[in-house]
């Protein structure tokens, strides 16, 4: 094996070491390309996220293996019923990729978890709302801003495939409409040309 093949395969292998340790990462763009990583530029294109490309069918043992549970264990399913709000809100053209999307707000999500559970919200939703957030945070399936109360899909929806968002178009078409965002920055435009899918 050629001195330049090893040192590919030790790159390789240390940026996978990372990976595993701490879930995806953000890098600089200039960061070169990493076999079976899959690359999303975040929206501004100032940094990369460096994904895993997950195996066709991957249990939960894999999944965990690559630092990439599905879904955090703690109270699954409203972790998952907000995963889905926040699709509903930050994905807003359907025809497009998920990633990068829109931003958007904690006020949109309370209202389409309202209107989901067809009741006035009650005191103990924002608590069960906020938990659910900072869960999804934790794991890269969104980004969380605390501070404007605002929020963006996550890296790891790079790794949703076609049926995948087949199943969530379907799903926001039944979910509340959220109403408009009202945000603390300017929204940027959401891209079709974001993410980039490496060869191994």
């Amino acid at each position: 094996m050629s001195t330049e093949a090893v040192e590919r395969r030790l790159y390789n292998a240390l940026w996978w070491a990372k990976v595993q340790s701490a879930g995806p990462l953000e890098v600089d763009p200039d960061t070169p390309a990493v076999a079976g990583l899959t690359r999303a530029a975040s929206p501004d294109g100032s940094t990369v996220w460096l994904v895993p490309t997950l195996p066709s069918g991957a249990g939960h043992s894999v999944l965990e293996e690559l630092g990439a549970p599905p879904v955090a264990v703690e109270q699954p399913n409203e972790t998952a019923r907000l995963l889905a709000i926040c699709v509903t809100c930050c994905w807003t053209d359907r025809s497009a990729p998920a990633w990068p999307g829109v931003t958007g707000t904690l006020a949109q999500i309370r209202s389409v978890y309202a209107g989901m559970r067809g009741r006035p919200e009650q005191s103990s939703d924002l608590t069960l709302i906020i938990g659910s957030l900072r869960r999804l945070h934790a794991t890269h399936w969104i980004r969380w801003d605390e501070k404007t109360a605002e929020v963006r899909l996550g890296p790891r929806v790079v790794t949703w495939t076609a049926t995948d968002l087949s199943t969530l178009r379907d799903l926001c078409r039944h979910l509340p409409e959220p109403p408009p965002a009202e945000l603390s920055t300017r929204p940027e435009p959401e891209s079709d040309e974001r993410q980039e899918v490496l060869d191994d």
